[in-house]
């Protein structure tokens, strides 16, 4: 679980205390191992909470080892306190609960990536629909101004003709494209609006969402997501396995004579 942790690192040898106050040392000793076990630690990420609560573990034992004296110590007390060193040097296994997550986040990843094509393929089209717009409005500028001069140069030969008595080309009305060209910009604002009303339900959770199947299930693979990082991060500092770690050693001192 931990790595390298010094369980039996003493500095300092306290004196062993009196017969007397044993049985003080070894109701401390208990009452501390007890609110250990039941400590809650951040639910942040991270290795430290931990560190220091073994860190803690250890000090407590060896404090109440050097001041309980070596002929204390019994049996039970030295295997049970063996048995948590050696749980504490296994690294906790997550394997399972890594599975879990990665395959998760593939899925997710892929449904993420298909409303964000559907969202681009929309904007998209938004921009070009408006394009056409600008383009046409462009388009008929330039048509009514051809075709006002058209009418102009008409009014000129007329002038002519009256004037001379001499009768030029026919006159020919100008070729308008103007309707043709208002008749396709006349339908553009419906479909940019229809558009952009179907990028807006894009994010909906309701039925008129293209995606709202997807949405549901990205909203439940989240909420599974959230609980295997909650259990992964529970299984690495030891949630519940504190309390069962530190009891046994808890009845072993409180047997020792």
């Amino acid at each position: 679980m931990t790595k390298n942790h010094p369980f039996h690192q003493r500095k300092i040898r306290i004196q062993e205390v009196p017969e007397q106050d044993f049985a003080q040392l070894k109701a401390r000793t208990i009452n501390a191992l007890n609110k250990l076990g039941q400590q809650k630690f951040s639910s942040e990420p991270g290795g430290n909470a931990l560190e220091n609560w073994v860190r803690a573990v250890n000090f407590l034992l060896d404090e109440f080892e050097d001041k309980a004296g070596g002929t204390r110590l019994t049996l039970e007390y030295k295997t049970r306190r063996q048995e948590l060193n050696d749980y504490l040097s296994r690294p906790a296994s997550t394997t399972s609960i890594d599975a879990e997550i990665s395959e998760l986040k593939a899925n997710m990843s892929d449904i993420e990536v298909r409303i964000e094509a559907e969202r681009d393929s929309m904007i998209s089209r938004i921009s070009e629909l408006k394009a056409d717009q600008a383009r046409l409005l462009a388009e008929l500028e330039r048509e009514r101004k051809r075709v006002e001069g058209a009418m102009a140069e008409q009014q000129t030969d007329s002038y002519f003709v009256r004037l001379f008595g001499r009768k030029k080309n026919s006159a020919r009305k100008p070729e308008n494209r103007i309707d043709d060209i208002e008749s396709k910009l006349a339908i553009l604002p419906n479909e940019i609006l229809d558009q952009q009303k179907q990028l807006k339900t894009l994010d909906l959770r309701s039925p008129e969402s293209p995606f709202c199947e997807e949405w549901k299930r990205l909203d439940s693979m989240r909420s599974n997501m959230k609980e295997l990082e909650t259990e992964k991060l529970e299984r690495i500092q030891l949630v519940k396995e504190r309390a069962e770690l530190t009891g046994p050693i808890a009845d072993a001192i409180s047997r020792a004579q």
